[in-house]
């Protein structure tokens, strides 16, 4: 969905915004005003919908629901070490920018959603982590009143995850820039899209033609 509508994910700008000013498509202080907003907003989402469903809902209030959201944020991000989570977020955000990779470059929506799901199934199910589904769901676990903390989750998976997340976003966009970008400039598409709106902005209308 994210994908199909356009919307901003941490995780995939990490790969496109690099690769955008390795090109000269966009200055360099795009990179970190681009990061520093889309993780706020994502944090934002995240927060909103964990305290809909621990405040609100009532749903996730109850067991096995509640107990299973405790035990996840056990298993998460308090018995692994900083440097596991490090290591799963290289191989998350590797998949995930394969996934968006993928979807930007096939036609059709079905097509989309097909490149886009196996990536994505295949970090679920390893266990990979996502800072921005981590900030969804170890943030669920703290307002659950799980044995994470918020300070412990700032310090090791929030930065851990969000650093794997970088390198592994780089493993995608890098090597796509020089075997796949090399000959792309941003100028000669700027120029090229500037004519053809010229061009179709010449062209007399149907109206015109028929006069």
């Amino acid at each position: 969905m994210i994908v199909l509508q356009g919307f901003d994910l941490l995780t995939s700008n990490l790969m496109i915004f690099p690769m955008a000013v390795l090109k000269r498509a966009i200055p360099w202080w795009s990179i970190p005003v681009n990061w520093i907003v889309v993780f706020f907003g994502n944090l934002v989402g995240s927060l909103f919908f964990a305290a809909i469903l621990s405040k609100y809902d009532g749903l996730m209030v109850a067991d096995p629901y509640a107990s299973y959201v405790r035990s996840f944020a056990i298993t998460k991000a308090i018995t692994p070490g900083w440097y596991q989570i490090f290591l799963r977020g290289i191989g998350c955000n590797w998949l995930v920018c394969i996934a968006v990779w993928q979807g930007t470059g096939a036609r059709d929506t079905l097509s989309k959603i097909v490149s886009i799901w196996f990536p994505i199934w295949v970090f679920v199910s390893c266990g990979f982590d996502h800072v921005v589904a981590n900030m969804f769901s170890l943030s669920l676990s703290i307002m659950l009143h799980s044995e994470l903390t918020t300070d412990l989750y700032i310090r090791k998976s929030l930065i851990a995850s969000l650093i794997g997340n970088i390198v592994g976003a780089l493993f995608v966009g890098l090597p796509a820039v020089y075997f796949y970008l090399g000959d792309w400039h941003a100028d000669g598409m700027r120029e090229a899209e500037e004519a053809r709106i010229e061009r179709k902005t010449s062209e007399p209308s149907d109206s015109e033609k028929t006069a």
